[in-house]
């Protein structure tokens, strides 16, 4: 289980009391649930912007690391570039220095999916993967060297040899069945087919995690805000959390 507040809260408008709130009432809920059982990684993909003032949250919280979505797009650019869609963000650092680091993970294309492997019955649009090689619809080669393709380039904006890949998105798993049993084929067929020494496999963050820090990575540094947030040139996030959403 990851993140486990009471809900995903927002970053720009609830005040800091409200988050810390949020996240009590969560996590006292899995405690008494769970038997005591406390989450170590913040799941925060789909919060407009981010501040400051949740990493440092997250880090009082026990925290080792953070996942979101949503970066402006002339930041995800840059950092994609510079393989630097992973970092250590040092809040407050003037006041704190590193004592407040965490690790701090952006995912590439947003929290879906990659495009061609939608497989759920709310928004089953793609073909799905078929691996039945006496089936006149066998894709699974093609298939394959598509995700293939997306993997090596995605490595170009990552540091280290794991790449994480979510599949799923908004409402999705409607069907569980269906998506797992077209993961499981994923997963079988592209492992004896491709020959580039990539493996899939099912993961979750903290294992994602385990396996960066077992490489000793130099990571780059974050200190301040992400806000503003627009998701093009003319799709801004900002306005909504203002008192004159017009500009007047």
């Amino acid at each position: 289980m990851v993140n486990a507040g009471w809900s995903m809260h927002d970053e720009a408008a609830p005040h800091y009391e409200d988050m810390i709130n949020n996240m009590y009432l969560g996590h006292q809920f899995l405690k008494e649930e769970f038997d005591g059982y406390t989450p170590t990684i913040g799941w925060h993909i789909d919060p407009f912007g981010h501040s400051a003032a949740n990493p440092r949250l997250f880090h009082d919280l026990g925290f080792d690391a953070w996942f979101f979505a949503r970066i402006d797009y002339q930041d995800k650019n840059e950092r994609e570039a510079n393989k630097a869609m992973n970092f250590l963000w040092r809040p407050f650092s003037k006041h704190f220095g590193d004592q407040k680091e965490i690790f701090t993970s952006v995912m590439r294309d947003h929290y879906c999916w990659p495009s061609g492997f939608t497989y759920d019955e709310r928004d089953s649009h793609d073909d799905p993967f078929v691996s039945n090689k006496k089936s006149t619809s066998f894709n699974a080669d093609k298939k394959s060297d598509q995700l293939l393709s997306y993997i090596i380039d995605m490595e170009g904006n990552y540091l280290g040899n794991h790449m994480l890949i979510p599949f799923g998105c908004d409402f999705s798993f409607a069907n569980a069945k269906m998506n797992f049993e077209q993961m499981d084929s994923l997963i079988k067929f592209f492992n004896s087919y491709n020959d580039q020494n990539v493996t899939l496999l099912y993961s979750t963050p903290r294992e994602y995690l385990d396996s960066l820090y077992a490489q000793n990575l130099t990571w780059p540094v974050k200190y301040d805000d992400m806000f503003p947030y627009a998701d093009n040139p003319s799709d801004f996030w900002t306005g909504y959390f203002t008192s004159r959403v017009h500009g007047k």
